[in-house]
């Protein structure tokens, strides 16, 4: 599997929640490298929905530890 992320969800961390991409990539920890916090978890979970037309339960979003866990979880609510 790549190490990249998906353009769309690349999108909505650089975009919404101000996240210099050229430094991350799937294997990035959401908190430790990425610094999400409650907020930008909470930004996140919306621009997902209104970017992606996916809904994530708050528990499904925090289960996320990498990049890859919030890719994952997206693709999987995608069918």
């Amino acid at each position: 599997m790549s190490d990249t992320i998906s353009p769309e969800l690349e999108a909505i961390l650089r975009e919404e929640l101000q996240v210099d991409t050229s430094r991350i990539d799937r294997t990035s920890h959401l908190i430790d490298e990425v610094g999400l916090d409650s907020v930008g978890f909470a930004v996140g979970m919306v621009a997902i929905e209104e970017k992606l037309g996916v809904t994530l339960s708050e528990e499904e979003l925090m289960s996320c530890n990498t990049v890859a866990d919030l890719e994952d979880a997206v693709l999987a609510k995608r069918g």
